[in-house]
């Protein structure tokens, strides 16, 4: 034959499989783009305030728009909107390569924060695996988000030299790239092709009653603290690791690939037998518990061995909690709701993003060193006493 059917082309690889390569891939291009940020936007005579508004700037259109484009996915599809996604990614990525001006960055900030692969993937996972294999799922492409979070960077500061537009067309040749494949090898759910919803007048107050439901609403909550102690930490731990031991940016670099390699072990390999053996009410408590041990214990000795396993913990954590959670909200989620709840699921961790690196700074200039990691787990103490409750619920209630 001379060449494969459509079918059979779409055979050749798993529906999860694509969704981890589509996620490596998107977050590749997304990381090559955001170390350079702060050098493009000095390049633009941008003071610290204005990089801060296009850190921001992300986070608030995600917060806005992954539960409507979740919402639109439960109704038009999963595959239609991750396509879109991807197009506008590419979109982002050709402003970011031609931006001449800060206006065209921040343009090009607000038009990456439009797309919502994340909240999309999990609920095609959701479509195609039962409650035992969810949260395995949802750890292969927060795997790939990792290794993503590894590659970008290092790819973004070798073709740097070139000029920043040279980190932008390959980031955007990744996103045609990434387009592809998902065309060729990536079939709607057969679950939701049987079953898609209609947009009904009575979704929103469906939408804020399951927030306001006992468990999802702790949950929520549970998964709002827990971004926002963790977007602190590329502020504060940097900040530790100079002052105790005199890092530079490059042994920095190895700090933040350490942390990529523990949450690909994590992620890849460790969360499907953890959430099979303990279940995700437990790792909703076990999450929390290790962040605060951890931020609490690394300001306390200036120790190598110490830091690392601090860091450990920190990262273990976050990656429990952030796998953890998605995978609980979705197995109380009616089907037709996957996309809109996920979606949700995303904003709370994108608006937690915008004040916790503030949070941070501020503490360390107005108290000392210690003081964000000090405040950071009395922060942490909300969500694992939260996670406590949930726990309780599940285990002697059955809720």
């Amino acid at each position: 034959m001379a060449s494969l059917s459509t079918r059979s082309r779409k055979e050749l690889f798993s529906p999860i499989l694509v969704l981890v390569v589509t996620t490596l891939v998107d977050m590749t291009g997304f990381g090559m783009i955001i170390p350079l940020l702060p050098f493009y936007a000095a390049r633009l005579n941008a003071g610290p305030t204005s990089l801060g508004v296009l850190l921001a700037s992300f986070s608030i259109m995600q917060f806005i728009f992954s539960p409507l484009l979740g919402r639109w996915s439960d109704r038009v599809g999963r595959r239609p909107v991750l396509i879109l996604s991807i197009l506008t990614s590419i979109a982002s990525f050709a402003l970011f390569t031609v931006a001449e001006s800060l206006i065209v960055l921040l343009l090009s900030r607000i038009v990456a924060g439009l797309a919502t692969e994340g909240a999309v993937a999990q609920a095609y996972i959701a479509d195609i695996t039962s409650n035992e294999e969810r949260a395995a799922g949802m750890g292969k492409v927060g795997a790939a988000t990792g290794v993503g979070f590894i590659l970008g960077p290092a790819l973004g500061g070798f073709l740097s030299p070139y000029g920043f537009w040279a980190p932008g067309v390959a980031a955007m040749a990744l996103g045609l790239l990434n387009l592809v494949f998902v065309l060729l090898f990536l079939p709607e759910p057969q679950v939701h092709k049987r079953s898609r919803p209609k947009l009904e007048e009575g979704f929103a107050r469906r939408l804020l009653d399951a927030l306001t439901r006992p468990l999802t609403g702790q949950v929520f909550i549970i998964y709002f603290v827990i971004t926002l102690a963790f977007a602190a930490v590329p502020v504060i731990v940097p900040l530790l690791a100079i002052d105790f031991y005199g890092f530079t940016s490059v042994e920095m670099s190895y700090v933040f690939i350490y942390i990529g390699v523990l949450q690909i072990l994590l992620q890849g390999f460790a969360i499907g037998r953890l959430t099979r053996r303990i279940g995700e009410d437990r790792l909703i408590v076990l999450g929390p518990l290790l962040m605060l041990i951890g931020i609490f214990v690394m300001p306390l000795m200036p120790n190598l061995a110490v830091f690392a396993a601090s860091l450990a913990m920190i990262s273990f954590g976050v990656g429990l909690t952030n796998t953890a959670v998605p995978s609980f909200v979705s197995q109380r989620t009616p089907p037709e709701e996957q996309g809109a709840i996920l979606g949700v699921t995303q904003s709370v961790s994108s608006i937690a993003r915008i004040p916790g690196p503030l949070i941070g700074g501020v503490a360390f200039e107005l108290a000392g060193l210690a003081a964000p990691f000090f405040l950071s787990s009395l922060m942490l103490m909300i969500p694992f006493l939260l996670g406590c409750r949930v726990f309780h619920a599940c285990y002697f209630k059955g809720l």
